[in-house]
């Protein structure tokens, strides 16, 4: 007997009947023969009863020799070519272009496991990649392992593959703007399982603000030149495509200064060459460098008034002009921060004039602009009286920006929300970005954030959070490590939702408090690899999770006795849960989510002792989920197992219910129906 393989059959190659094959309530059959032979025998199988879209698919098997045969109900073969409608189903037509469209795709079983990148990792040459470009990929270690094979994919689809044979190749990636890829290495062991090596991801875009992954600088202390390659390249390895210069400036109302040498708001040394040389270290990786600054502040004790900062563009808590607004700031710094009204034009004009001082000696590509979070009761007196909602002058501030450099990148902070709903309407900035605090520590704030900023900047707006982990923890701990599943948990959370997390800086840090140079906690080797996977993930699959057109309230139920949790509009996630997101992608997809809330100890992203237990490993939970579309492919995907390579799964359809077993969720599962 011929050994047989277990197929899928794709949904645009199964219709292969004339549209007078279908009568109400026939049946079409689907079955295995040899090539040749009659059909249908006695093992053919009902596949789709036509009336009202009532769908039945099947997962068939075939051997060498064999073909997919197909019959209507009374036995009579179906034509080559054809198409057939379901008037109430959004599957309206699905046609058969010959038998050269048929594919049946051989489904391996994967030895389980999550590779070691120590023993064995890929590098591309590049965070992003401009459509067209080259892709060079590095596998120190490929002399080890002369039976592996390389292979790229766009989700489960499988684009080519071919044997590792150097440590250095190119590969030429479909010129498509705005795509994700998986470049995977694997060998067969001797039980005929592939067993993963290693993965990358790969971006093709032609900018960062449609799949923004941000990260940071803090450290500009001269001689650093030398560590430079090091430091960026740790970045570069996670697919940082935007990173924020925390703290390189002079002063707030003058960042620039030509001298080789000057100090921080911390009086911390700088070195102006080793700014350059990040900048032009980052942008050989293609990522773009934003220079941070506070978009409304100035310094009094360090020669504001000498700078021409005028007493007029400050605001003031009463109308008399007679108290300013501070920000205090540790004794020995450079000076506290006085806060001028953003929405004054001559102090628009001022920063702006200083910004273009920027441009014109540093390559920077936009502005990252701060802000302090709401301020008394949020309204503020201008020097003439004037009252004013303070957030309500942030888009003004925001345009003279863009209008002045219209083609440099643009981001401004919602420190807890404030001004978030003006911001994302202004039209200038490429993404929202928000620094929340303990008013806002719950995850359920995450995804409102997220959709409030859809809301009022549109479906593409994409959410950045500055999320600082284990905040207490770190305070207390010095040189102590990271918690790893309070990290994780966090990080899957803000991915599922379709947010971006600024976490990780140059030379390997991760910020754990909002002075971006503090270093007290830092990550252990288990984090380091499970942070490089879950980036490698949302590059690879970044069309899946971000190129979303709508949230799905999937009707779901588990077969295995797990307790599932919906998490949309309606609620958020709950305790001693599987908690599940979903979203329909602009191709179509059915996207869930699946996030482990089994033995959590707090509804908190913050984790703010380091005490989020290990998740409970959950294993063989069989969903029948309620579709109205008939499925063609059902995969899974985690960054937690696999080296984020996605597994085929069985499936069956009945009418509208497809039941399938995900084979384990540790933190985050993606389940993909197409």
């Amino acid at each position: 007997m011929t050994e047989h393989k277990k197929l899928f059959i794709h949904a645009a190659a199964v219709l292969l009947c004339s549209a007078t094959a279908f009568a109400q309530n026939s049946t079409v059959r689907i079955g295995v023969a040899q090539a040749g032979s009659a059909f249908p025998d006695a093992s053919a199988a009902d596949m789709a009863r036509v009336s009202e879209g009532d769908f039945h698919t099947a997962v068939a098997s075939i051997g060498e020799n064999e073909v997919i045969m197909f019959a209507d109900g009374e036995g009579t073969p179906l034509a080559p070519a054809g198409n057939k409608v379901f008037s109430s189903s959004r599957n309206w037509s699905y046609t058969s272009l010959g038998e050269s469209d048929v594919h049946a795709v051989p489904v391996r079983e994967v030895a389980a496991g999550t590779p070691d990148i120590n023993t064995f990792d890929l590098w591309t040459d590049r965070a992003r990649y401009n459509p067209g470009e080259n892709v060079w990929i590095q596998a120190a270690r490929f002399a080890d392992y002369p039976d592996a094979t390389v292979r790229y994919r766009r989700g489960a689809e499988v684009i080519n593959e071919h044997p590792l044979v150097q440590e250095w190749w190119m590969w030429t990636p479909p010129a498509t703007d705005y795509r994700g890829y998986l470049v995977d290495v694997y060998r067969i062991d001797g039980d005929g399982r592939e067993v993963i090596l290693g993965s990358i991801g790969v971006d093709v875009s032609s900018h960062w603000k449609r799949f923004p992954r941000n990260g940071y600088t803090a450290w500009y202390e001269p001689g650093k030149e030398p560590y430079i390659g090091g430091d960026v390249a740790f970045l570069n390895r996670r697919h940082i495509n935007v990173v924020q210069f925390q703290d390189w400036h002079w002063k707030h109302h003058r960042p620039y200064c030509a001298d080789a040498e000057y100090t921080d708001i911390a009086n911390n040394r700088v070195s102006l060459n080793v700014v350059k040389t990040l900048i032009e270290n980052q942008h050989s990786y293609n990522m773009h460098s934003l220079f941070y600054n506070l978009g409304f502040g100035a310094l009094e004790r360090a020669g504001a008034a000498e700078d021409g900062v005028s007493d007029e563009w400050y605001y003031y808590f009463d109308a008399g002009h007679n108290e300013k607004d501070y920000h205090r700031l540790p004794e020995g710094w450079k000076s506290d921060i006085t806060f001028v009204d953003p929405g004054n034009e001559a102090w628009q004009n001022y920063l702006c004039d200083r910004n273009d001082e920027v441009y014109r000696n540093l390559d920077f590509d936009g502005f990252q602009v701060d802000q302090v979070g709401k301020r008394g009761d949020g309204y503020i007196y201008d020097y003439y009286g004037n009252r004013y909602l303070m957030a309500d002058r942030f888009p003004s501030l925001l345009k003279a920006f863009k209008s002045r450099h219209p083609q440099k990148s643009l981001i401004m902070n919602s420190v807890s929300k404030h001004g978030a709903t003006q911001i994302a309407s202004s039209g200038v900035v490429d993404a929202c970005y928000s620094e929340l605090w303990g008013g806002e520590a719950d995850f359920m704030d995450i995804y409102w954030c997220i959709f409030d900023h859809k809301q009022a900047g549109g479906n593409d707006m994409k959410t950045i959070f500055a999320n600082y982990m284990n905040y207490d923890y770190g305070v207390a701990n010095y040189g102590k490590a990271f918690n790893t599943p309070g990290v994780l948990l966090t990080d899957a959370c803000i991915f599922a939702l379709g947010g971006a997390h600024l976490e990780l800086g140059t030379g390997g840090n991760m910020l754990c408090n909002e002075y971006f140079p503090n270093t007290n906690l830092h990550m252990d080797d288990e984090l380091k690899q499970a942070v490089t996977r879950y980036y490698d993930f949302i590059t690879a699959y970044e069309n899946y999770i971000y190129d979303t057109v709508r949230e799905l309230t999937p009707t779901l139920t588990s077969l295995s006795g797990h307790e599932l949790c919906v998490w949309n509009y309606a609620g958020g996630p709950k305790p001693r849960r599987i908690v599940v997101h979903a979203k329909e992608t602009d191709s179509g997809a059915r996207v869930f989510h699946l996030l482990n809330f089994k033995n959590i100890n707090s509804l908190s992203w913050r984790d703010l002792n380091g005490d989020m237990p290990r998740p409970e490993k959950q294993t063989e939970i069989t969903l029948d989920i309620d579709s109205d579309r008939m499925v063609s492919k059902v995969w899974a995907a985690s960054p937690d197992t696999d080296a984020c390579a996605p597994r085929a799964l069985e499936f069956t359809q009945q009418g509208r219910s497809v039941k399938v077993t995900v084979p384990s969720l540790d933190y985050w599962t993606m389940l993909v129906l197409e």
